[in-house]
């Protein structure tokens, strides 16, 4: 893996301010509104009766809208961790880009790129066995 800092290329999407952006709508829509009423149940944990990977990421969001840390991550602690790195890096973009600082990318091999895409998948089964177990 390679640090690399570079500059901005005229037309470049920010990525970061788009994910971050909509990571933080979220969180103010969730601390705004009473969006645990408009939600069905979880179709998945209806039919095998199990949660499904994702659930409980509502409920997350919601106790992160109201700055309650810790019963976001006993209910997700994958979309929790995520939201949270998603406004970090929307900080991070958000002063990068307005002072026109250059961009941090980390540059992986395909041995490396394979070894994170397993990494996600593995957080992603560890999260559902957690959930599986707690909800």
């Amino acid at each position: 893996m390679r640090v690399v800092f570079g500059k901005r290329d005229p037309g470049q999407v920010e990525f970061g301010l788009i994910y971050g952006g909509l990571a933080l709508l979220g969180l103010g829509v969730a601390g705004s509104f009473p969006v645990l009423s408009f939600l069905p149940p979880c179709t998945f944990k209806g039919l095998f009766g199990i949660p499904c990977p994702t659930c409980g990421s509502t409920r997350s969001v919601v106790h992160l809208a109201h700055g309650d840390l810790f019963a976001a991550l006993a209910m997700n602690p994958l979309i929790t961790l995520c939201f949270i790195a998603a406004v970090l890096f929307f900080l991070y973009n958000l002063v990068a880009f307005v002072f026109e600082l250059p961009r941090i990318n980390l540059i992986l091999s395909t041995r490396e790129g394979i070894a994170v895409r397993a990494g996600l998948v593995g957080l992603v089964l560890a999260q559902w066995v957690y959930l599986a177990f707690t909800l």
